[in-house]
């Protein structure tokens, strides 16, 4: 047999001249650990694009637009007056949002012999959005987001942050301590709004408090709301007793608005409504079988909430109920109690508040009035409600009923929701 020629496969074979290379490095026993990805960043910011998508909506009328049924881009875009595929896109944002819901729309006729029809594509395919998709309302959408439902959020979007012009100032704010201008400085520019945004969640947020509530009421009862608002707590548990009477305490440039409030509501003959300030107005001494502070303590530096409550503590009667509406910091920061954590700067960021309260805060300062500590419940998530009672009277006292499901659920007064 002939020697392969040179360059053949014997001549691959042979060893290279000289030492052979190292072997490579052993691996290490434990990779350290890849970095996280950037999606906590990105949710930050997208948090900011979904708020003004969110905002845009209600200011075009998108969803009421949607409330009588689905709509493809084209019908959309007439309906709020943008081209479709503007509308198309803000209702695909909406769709990841998960406040709207898009399904493809139906599929044309079968031709003859089972063909497809072949229609050609026009202006109207390309209205209809991707794929010829029909937007209809997600249930947080219909619950929440039209302007007259029963539990509209609509017009509080835009007043829930407080002023939009004080957040771009945080870092100074922080420095500073105080906001360049608070709304407390000039309580008619910010609040009737806010006050009107607020009024029909927590007019569903009372409603379901006053029925539980019912039984510790007194043969006449007086409701008494501080920093009324449009007064949706003191006008639910007219609603739900129909032989109690309300004082409704406002700011003289707010009472506007709790005034127009009881003007229109069937209960509202029985409301009493007072302007000034609930730390100077000259409230019944011992007479009343409910004092809300709805939303108002997180507002007050710790010293001004101390005294507002003991100032609503001396207003109850022997077995009458502090009823505290708000949200209180968790003592944790977590992303359960993120409503509370953001709503506490939110204070700092706005107000000349110190950024609420914590619960045990409250139930010193209930405990200091000398109140007994009651449920608190959660009529819907997110939305806190802390009880006290003065002691004495004859009337049962609010219990906790673990089984109480429709709008949320009640915890005794051990557990808290920090």
């Amino acid at each position: 047999m002939s020697a392969p020629p040179s360059g053949g496969s014997a001549t691959a074979q042979n060893p290279p001249s000289g030492p052979w290379p190292s072997p490579p490095s052993p691996l290490p026993a434990s990779l350290p650990p890849a970095p996280p990805t950037p999606a906590a960043v990105w949710e930050v910011i997208h948090g900011f694009r979904r708020y003004w998508a969110l905002v845009a909506a209600l200011d075009l009328g998108l969803f009421e637009a949607l409330a009588s049924g689905p709509l493809d881009a084209a019908g959309l875009a007439e309906a709020v007056g943008v081209d479709a595929h503007r509308a198309g896109l803000l209702a695909d944002a909406l769709v990841a949002m998960e406040l709207l819901t898009a399904a493809p729309t139906a599929t044309p006729a079968a031709g003859p012999a089972g063909a497809p029809a072949q229609t050609p594509p026009g202006p109207a395919d390309d209205a209809a959005g991707p794929g010829g998709l029909r937007y209809a309302l997600g249930l947080v959408a219909a619950n929440y987001l039209l302007t007259d439902g029963q539990r509209s959020m609509a017009r509080l979007v835009r007043e829930a942050p407080g002023p939009h012009e004080r957040w771009p100032e945080l870092a100074e704010t922080l420095r500073r301590g105080a906001p360049s201008a608070r709304v407390e400085d000039d309580p008619g520019a910010f609040y009737p709004n806010l006050a009107r945004g607020t009024a029909p969640i927590q007019r569903a947020v009372a409603a379901a408090v006053a029925r539980e509530l019912t039984a510790a009421r007194g043969p006449a009862p007086l409701v008494v709301d501080l920093g009324a608002g449009a007064a949706p707590w003191a006008l639910a548990f007219l609603e739900a007793w129909p032989a109690a009477r309300g004082l409704a305490v406002e700011l003289p440039e707010v009472v506007h608005v709790t005034r127009e409030a009881a003007a229109a509501d069937p209960a509202g003959d029985r409301l009493d409504v007072v302007a000034g300030s609930f730390h100077r107005v000259e409230l019944p001494e011992a007479g009343a079988d409910v004092v809300v502070l709805g939303h108002v303590l997180r507002t007050e530096p710790r010293g001004g909430a101390r005294r507002l409550v003991a100032r609503a503590a001396a207003a109850l009667r022997p077995g009458g109920t502090l009823v505290v509406a708000d949200y209180p910091r968790p003592e944790t920061p977590s992303p359960a109690a993120t409503t509370e954590t953001l709503m506490a700067l939110t204070i700092l960021a706005t107000t000349g508040g110190q950024g609420a309260f914590h619960a045990a805060d409250l139930r010193a300062w209930a405990r200091a009035a000398g109140l007994e500590l009651g449920p608190t419940y959660t009529p819907l998530p997110g939305q806190t409600v802390l009880t006290a009672t003065r002691p004495g009277g004859t009337a049962p006292r609010p219990v906790a009923r673990p089984g109480l499901r429709p709008l949320g659920s009640v915890f005794p007064p051990s557990e808290s929701r920090e």
